[in-house]
């Protein structure tokens, strides 16, 4: 397998005490968004459609929440977080890096198994992931949000002492979808909006929700940020009648406050 070493847990923060800096492409105006990968065609649209009206231009880093988290712990400029489950929010939280008045649960999402679109293998359950033609099953790293809830799905349902030891470990959830599309791993494990992403893959079958937590993706305006109250406005208009519309188009659901 090219690329993804069996077992290999690959695991990129930044490091402490690292000098960041706004980002070149941005300018004193516009936002800084640091969001997690799953959001990535979606926020975009949501960027695109929010400066159209006027607003200021956004600027977006994409990758595991965990890594990003990590970032803006070590002074990585952001305006906003947008993170794939409340654990890394709550990390931000704990040490005074967001302004907890603006958080906000934006949507949330699901978990599927995938595999090449042109795999002749039948899976249809998760019994099936531990068939010998599987070699490789993908998931996020098991600090990255994907990993952590697909991980508590594959034990809740009694399958993962059967097939951890074929498990690879991507840094981000786009990661293993790329995996999976390219062939180097036979199956995987992403969330839903994921799985539109590719035509190279197709989804197996969708993992019973009750198996792992809730998929919740929380928002938050930085302590720090440079734009806070445009910031705190992107916000609000992504939790809105448009914002919410291109999520829910995307296949996100929606989810309480």
């Amino acid at each position: 397998m090219v690329g993804a070493p069996v077992n290999r847990r690959t695991f990129l923060t930044a490091a402490a005490g690292a000098a960041f800096a706004r980002p070149a492409a941005a300018d004193d105006t516009a936002l800084v968004v640091l969001a997690a990968s799953s959001l990535t065609e979606a926020l975009q649209r949501a960027g695109e459609a929010w400066t159209a009206l006027g607003n200021p231009r956004v600027t977006f880093s994409f990758d595991a929440s965990s890594r990003l988290a990590k970032q803006i712990e070590a002074g990585a400029p952001a305006d906003l977080f947008f993170a794939a489950d409340r654990d890394w929010m709550d990390f931000l939280d704990a040490k005074g890096l967001i302004d907890p008045a603006t958080r906000r649960n934006l949507v949330g999402n699901g978990l599927v198994v995938i595999t090449r679109a042109s795999s002749a293998v039948p899976i249809a359950t998760v019994a099936d992931l531990a068939k010998p033609e599987l070699h490789h099953v993908a998931l996020a790293g098991e600090n990255v949000p994907a990993g952590k809830y697909a991980r508590a799905a594959l034990v809740s349902l009694g399958v993962w002492d059967g097939i951890k030891e074929r498990v690879v470990s991507g840094d981000n959830v786009r990661t293993v979808l790329r995996w999976v599309a390219t062939g180097e791993a036979e199956a995987g494990v992403v969330y839903a909006t994921d799985a539109r992403q590719s035509p190279e893959v197709k989804v197996a079958f969708a993992l019973p929700s009750g198996s792992y937590p809730p998929v919740v993706y929380p928002v938050a305006v930085t302590r720090n940020a440079a734009n806070a109250k445009a910031a705190a406005s992107f916000l609000v208009w992504c939790k809105g009648p448009a914002g919410m519309a291109i999520f829910l188009e995307a296949g996100f659901t929606a989810v309480a406050e």
